[in-house]
């Protein structure tokens, strides 16, 4: 008589990159969301020539993405938490497909300007889970590789993303090379994050995060509220250069070269991922404060240059402000990144970035209505007095913290 036996069924091991690998792959995807943000403005110039469409929809295509992505923020910007990071990455990813293949493929501006709402909502739900999915992976004994990465991969993306596409307005078809590059990176994210393993751990309340609120954890609340200038002015400074300084060297000073408005458009958020570096090891808050005293010097250099059609002195002032726009990025970071607990990363960042994007946005929005009724270098200029304004704000604050509590016990 024959017998029969079951054998359980064999399961395949899901294979997944270790931890170690995991933390740069979220930097990296990070860094392609940015460098995303920051291709299609040199490229805006080549849409109006071809569709001769009038000043101000390049100020509205810029801002609209900085509202759609306020919006993704204030309703995804907690779901991490609570679904696990790689669910809300792979779903961003793809949206971010989608309008990387819209850009690709518009025939009129109205194209572009939906391309640019749904890479703001894809951007906006990535960015609050990669910076925390990057604080989870990074080793315990790397205190500084965090706040590190958070800051070097959005900055250096936002540079070589606009110098890239300044290139290659340069060459032949340069809106089918960028975008079919960019297609095929978020590609390679999607099977990246498949392969990453999941640092959270599912908990309820998923439906009740997607209703829109700023929630920031109670441990960081009191840091997050001075930390609110810095940011500001930071984030100000990056909505001036890809807002309306390709617009200034086209219009005042007569650049029509892409390759150069790429690389000036470039220039603060390239010399930021620099400072972020050189600065990694000092005192969290050293970076604030001094970052902030460099936005206020380094953007009347800036606009003395604009006035003077001074390459050399934008040059200069762009170099300042870039280094205080990377330190004072930084120094948030870290001033922020260890107050969290790891459940509460998602919120806390998403409310970063709340900040960030409202202090990106809304100056644009306002520049971009007021330069038809005044004209472009007048508002322009009150466009950097702005950032001074917030440059100080921001040093009036952490300065006197840091001088009480000492540079080197500064946090």
């Amino acid at each position: 008589m024959a017998t029969h036996t079951e054998t359980a069924p064999i399961r395949a091991k899901q294979v997944r990159l270790p931890r170690t690998a995991a933390v740069w792959v979220m930097a990296g995807i990070l860094w392609a969301f940015f460098a995303a943000a920051a291709a299609p403005s040199p490229l805006f110039l080549v849409y109006r020539a071809e569709w001769d469409f009038p000043v101000w929809m390049l100020t509205l295509a810029f801002a609209i993405y900085a509202i759609a992505l306020l919006g993704a923020l204030l309703s995804f910007g907690r779901l991490s938490d609570h679904i696990g990071r790689r669910p809300v990455l792979l779903g961003a990813l793809l949206l971010e497909c989608v309008a990387m293949t819209l850009f690709l493929t518009a025939g009129n501006v109205g194209i572009v300007i939906l391309a640019r709402i749904v890479q703001g909502i894809a951007t906006g739900a990535a960015t609050g889970a990669l910076s925390a999915a990057i604080t989870d992976f990074a080793p315990p004994h790397r205190k500084t590789l965090a706040p590190l990465l958070s800051s070097v991969a959005p900055l250096s993306g936002l540079a070589v993303g606009a110098i890239a596409a300044g290139l290659a307005t340069e060459g032949g078809h340069p809106i089918v090379v960028v975008f079919i590059v960019f297609d095929i990176l978020f590609l390679v994210g999607l099977g990246a994050v498949a392969l990453s393993p999941e640092s959270v751990t599912p908990r309820p309340g998923a439906g009740r995060s997607l209703v829109p609120r700023v929630a920031i954890p109670v441990a960081a609340r009191a840091e997050f509220i001075r930390e609110i200038p810095v940011s500001a002015a930071v984030w100000i400074v990056g909505g001036f250069y890809l807002a309306v300084v390709a617009e200034v060297l086209r219009e005042v000073l007569g650049v029509t070269s892409g390759a150069v408005e790429g690389f000036y458009i470039a220039g603060v958020s390239g010399f930021g991922a620099l400072a972020s570096f050189f600065a990694r090891n000092f005192p969290a808050r050293v970076n604030a404060a001094y970052g902030s005293v460099l936005i206020a010097v380094g953007m009347p250099v800036v606009l003395l240059g604009m006035n003077t059609h001074s390459f050399v002195v934008i040059a200069i002032g762009t170099l300042l402000a870039g280094a205080g726009f990377g330190m004072g990025y930084l120094g948030g970071v870290g001033i922020l990144a260890p107050l969290a607990k790891a459940h509460e990363r998602g919120e806390l960042f998403s409310g970063l970035y709340v900040v960030n994007y409202l202090a990106f946005g809304i100056p644009a929005i306002i520049a971009g209505l007021l330069i038809d009724a005044f004209g472009l270098l007048p508002t322009v200029n009150g466009y950097g007095i702005l950032v001074v304004i917030a440059g100080l704000a921001g040093a009036a604050l952490q300065l006197p913290r840091l001088f009480r509590y000492g540079h080197h016990s500064a946090r």
